[in-house]
């Protein structure tokens, strides 16, 4: 009985095929419900193809919102999988290509603030530098000089806590409403070269333009 049970394992195992794939996928996440509420990948399988939800895992891949990908991945068929697992198991083999966003693209400039929402006139400029490399972001911000952290998620765009020069200045009105208001950002928009920050209500509370 051992020997029969060892000859139908080995038959089964050389009956497990393994597929090379492309896979393309999408910049940004978007909400799905699997066991439960979650986020998925967006993934087609060629260029003109029709964006699907993907609920699994892609082994050695680690995804990172604003990119866009092509990926060639190995898929493999799981024999008897969990009642709420995959009955596919897939495994990156290559990264093809790794592109950022276009409208995130657009973000990595130098950008001069001409409108701050609560500052009719401002006395002095606040200026955002975007930076890819480690999703730093600096600049003036109408007295001291500024350094902080973004996130970017398609269009949605958050700032970490910001730190600052300590110098002081006669007029703090802009610097203080410029770092309060970065708090309250929630997306952007690059129309041109002008930035758009909007709050969660939609209200446009920075427009700046790139030098």
């Amino acid at each position: 009985m051992k020997y029969v049970f060892l000859i139908i394992m080995m038959a089964c195992t050389s009956n497990t095929e393994v597929q090379s794939k492309t896979l393309f996928i999408a910049d940004h996440l978007e909400d799905c419900v699997g066991v439960g509420p979650q986020t998925c990948m967006l993934i087609k399988e060629t260029p003109e193809g029709e964006w699907t939800l993907f609920y699994d895992q892609i082994e050695g891949f680690e995804y990172e919102e604003g990119y866009a990908y092509q990926l060639l991945v190995n898929e493999t068929a799981v024999n008897n999988p969990a009642a709420d697992a995959s009955s596919i198991k897939y495994e990156l083999k290559e990264i093809v290509s790794k592109e950022r966003s276009e409208e995130n693209s657009e973000l990595m400039r130098n950008w001069t603030v001409i409108k701050l929402k609560g500052v009719d006139q401002l006395s002095a400029a606040p200026t955002f530098n975007f930076v890819e490399e480690d999703s730093r972001v600096s600049g003036f911000a109408g007295c001291n000089n500024y350094f902080s952290t973004y996130t970017i998620n398609a269009n949605a765009l958050t700032f970490a806590k910001t730190g600052a020069t300590r110098k002081l200045c006669e007029n703090m009105i802009v610097e203080d409403t410029f770092l309060k208001t970065l708090e309250s950002i929630v997306r952007f928009e690059v129309v041109k070269k002008e930035l758009h920050l909007y709050d969660i209500n939609d209200e446009l509370l920075i427009l700046a333009i790139s030098e």
